[in-house]
């Protein structure tokens, strides 16, 4: 079975919701819901945002195990799992999973072609910080488009319709930080 498709069925069981339930909280259809936690299909980095926001949990907590808690936590990017998620993208979860902050960072890589989301989707977190650490991408962002380069940096609210796509020939690595 795939470790990620048990692990959200076990964050979803640990609430006592079932799949109807999260499909609702999160805006998932029961019908992808049931197809990921079988493992017959890969979510995207939009379905797992919404997942985690109808869990009211941080994305990382679908790919790293829970630790003691501590003051502090350190942690080498090889330490952390780079999981491979529909739409040709890469999650690299920075969460420190104990520290209660408002805040959720991660690492995306997306692959040429590649995207979150197969259109503009919204989620609930009001803002999303984004600074572009490798080459460039195209943000759709409620109707218009917006091409960002390596070094540019861009808020926006994360509510409102957006998508990141990469139609360019090399690999781009955003660095998100969300509102939690």
């Amino acid at each position: 079975m795939n470790t990620l498709a048990g692990k959200i069925r076990f964050l979803r069981e640990q609430q006592g919701l079932s799949q109807r339930a999260l499909a609702e909280a999160s805006g998932v259809s029961a019908a992808a819901l049931s197809q990921i936690e079988a493992g017959n299909t890969s979510p995207s980095v939009a379905t797992l945002e919404k997942l985690a926001d109808g869990l009211g949990i941080a994305m990382a907590a679908f790919f790293l195990d829970s630790r003691e808690s501590s003051d502090i936590e350190i942690f080498a990017m090889d330490d952390r799992p780079a999981v491979a998620l529909g739409g040709g993208s890469h999650f690299v979860p920075l969460t420190a999973l104990h520290q209660p902050v408002g805040f959720e960072p991660m690492l995306v890589r997306l692959m040429p072609g590649g995207s979150f989301n197969e259109e503009e989707y919204g989620i609930r977190s009001a803002h999303l910080f984004v600074w572009v650490r490798r080459a460039r991408a195209i943000l759709d962002y409620d109707g218009r488009n917006y091409e960002v380069h390596e070094t540019q940096s861009l808020f926006y609210d994360a509510r409102k319709p957006h998508n990141w796509r990469n139609p360019f020939e090399e690999a781009t690595e955003l660095l998100m930080v969300r509102s939690r």
